[in-house]
């Protein structure tokens, strides 16, 4: 007897199961890898917006606590009061709702070395003048008076919104407490017991939805609508504790 082998293939149906299946499993692996590049994309962002907004704040918030220290050493050399300077051009005064409806904040203090890590040679103390200030590049700079020929640094890039209020005392009974706060152009010569900052960022997210959704943002007393797609934000704001006051005026 002669023995013989059949060789079966494959069906067209079932060649075409078969290319379907495959197809399906390429698609949801492609979708599952998309949605985890998408999130990760996501969360780096978020991560980058929330880092870098943290460490300027606390920046700012340490400076500003030396706002008004006076030194014996250097008193008789003060040429600008110690404390917010809301007056005169040079150097630029604190002001409320600039051009790109942002504050600027100016303030000055006996110290060795500014905000832009500019310090006197030999390191002494003097009457130190720092500002802060968002440019029209959207970016949240510091100049300091120690480095004549410097046009500050940037601390924070993709500033949609920096705010600044004054928490005044206007109750002279010899205990330290805010009363009310106000923008710079309202501050009179009542001393200022704390300052509030407030910031919103922003970055572009290319993995968003494009969807122009309107939004409101209430940046202290600062009222800020987007309707930008593909963008991520994200919105700081601390109260300081001022240091340094005259008690005659309290």
């Amino acid at each position: 007897m002669s023995s013989r082998r059949y060789i079966r293939g494959f069906s067209l149906v079932e060649l075409m199961v078969a290319m379907a299946l495959g197809l399906l499993l390429t698609a949801a692996a492609v979708s599952l890898f998309s949605t985890n590049q998408r999130t990760f994309q996501l969360q780096q962002t978020m991560g980058q917006l929330q880092e870098q907004g943290q460490l300027a704040m606390r920046f700012i918030n340490q400076d500003v606590r030396r706002l008004g220290l006076v030194k014996d050493d250097v008193a008789a050399m003060v040429t600008v009061p110690p404390g917010v300077i809301t007056t005169g051009t040079l150097p630029p005064a604190s002001s409320d709702n600039d051009s790109n409806g942002n504050d600027r904040l100016t303030f000055s203090y006996h110290g060795a070395v500014d905000c832009e890590g500019e310090s006197l040679t030999p390191l002494q103390d003097t009457v130190v003048v720092n500002t802060y200030w968002v440019d029209d590049d959207a970016q949240l700079n510091c100049e300091g008076n120690l480095d004549a020929g410097s046009n500050g640094v940037i601390l924070l890039r993709g500033v949609r919104s920096f705010q600044v209020l004054y928490g005044i005392d206007t109750e002279k009974n010899g205990v330290p407490g805010v009363t009310q706060y106000v923008t710079a152009d309202d501050l009179g010569v009542v001393p200022v017991i704390a300052i509030k900052l407030g910031v919103l960022m922003e970055a572009d997210l290319a993995s968003m939805s494009n969807a122009e959704q309107e939004q409101t943002f209430y940046i202290l007393d600062s009222e800020v609508t987007v309707d930008e797609g593909r963008t991520m934000r994200r919105q700081f704001q601390s109260t300081v504790a001022v240091r340094n006051y005259s008690w005659e005026d309290i």
